[in-house]
């Protein structure tokens, strides 16, 4: 397993301010080896942006080393270990297409010999926008298939709900083929994606948390203490912000909670987290 975190927020401008804080909460690598490479993705206006870091690095980067300083509605970060294709970077996460962005955090069992039948289930043009040969990458074509059934994978107003439920299906989808093909052992599914309003995630085989969190002060990036006089104009906004937190691996525990296994999360626009079990429709 590798280490992913995503975070969705109300502010796009106090994103750094959220980062350097939850760089002391959340870990980018196991404690006992580092990540092969290292990937983000976030949203500026219309654009979707990608960071692409190879390891070689003495330590392990922390989240802020990785993405300190950009801003934006959303941000999803990945240290990965290559179980499944090599090291070059289009096998590095987070993936994009269109507004979509989507990481996955573990390893599908059997992959090799389920990958015909995913294949075989996709239309044509998710099969020509796989550019590597992760099972990550190809989970991320059939979740895009499951959007695009529903008709959410180019509405900008999907409901994180409904996001949530096409990760639950793309679960499904990779635990049917992997025991059609003989898979010995479990796979670990833990997905996350966006498309920079909403944030929804599924876990499935692999630890996952998320926090709530309100405020940033004090805020050791602008300065600001934690009772700084009114007149400071930065001081509002630093109070009002809110966000979204997800991550699977912790530095520090406080303040987050644990997803159940065999869960989704969905988080919308407002901000409001809904867990509910992969089960429920």
């Amino acid at each position: 397993m590798g280490a992913l975190v995503a975070i969705l927020q109300n502010d796009p401008n106090l994103l750094p301010c959220q980062v350097l804080r939850l760089s002391e909460r959340v870990a980018m690598a196991e404690p006992s080896r580092l990540p092969d490479a290292y990937g983000y993705g976030y949203f500026r206006g219309n654009d979707v942006l990608l960071g692409k870091r190879p390891s070689g690095a003495a330590s392990a980067l922390s989240l802020a080393g990785l993405a300190g300083g950009v801003e934006s509605e959303a941000l999803l970060v990945q240290g990965r270990y290559a179980t499944v294709g090599g090291t070059q970077d289009e096998n590095t996460p987070p993936y994009r297409f269109r507004r979509w962005l989507f990481a996955h955090d573990g390893t599908v069992e059997g992959f090799a010999a389920l990958k015909p039948q995913l294949l075989a289930s996709l239309p044509e043009f998710l099969r020509r926008n796989i550019h590597g040969d992760t099972d990550s990458e190809h989970a991320f074509m059939v979740f895009l298939r499951r959007l695009r059934e529903v008709g959410a994978l180019d509405d900008l107003e999907a409901e994180a709900q409904a996001v949530a439920r096409a990760l639950a299906h793309t679960v499904r989808d990779l635990v049917g083929w992997a025991r059609e093909s003989g898979a010995n052992g479990a796979s670990g599914l833990n997905l996350v994606a966006t498309n920079g309003r909403v944030l929804a995630a599924v876990r499935s085989g692999g630890p996952l948390h998320y926090a709530l969190l309100e405020g940033i002060l004090p805020c050791a990036r602008d300065g600001l203490a934690a009772h700084a006089p009114d007149s400071d104009p930065r001081l509002r906004p630093h109070r009002q912000v809110k966000a979204v937190c997800l991550a699977t691996r912790l530095l520090d525990p406080a303040g987050f909670v644990e997803v159940p296994d065999g869960s989704t999360l969905a988080v919308s626009r407002s901000l409001q987290v809904t867990v509910t079990g992969l089960g429920a429709e």
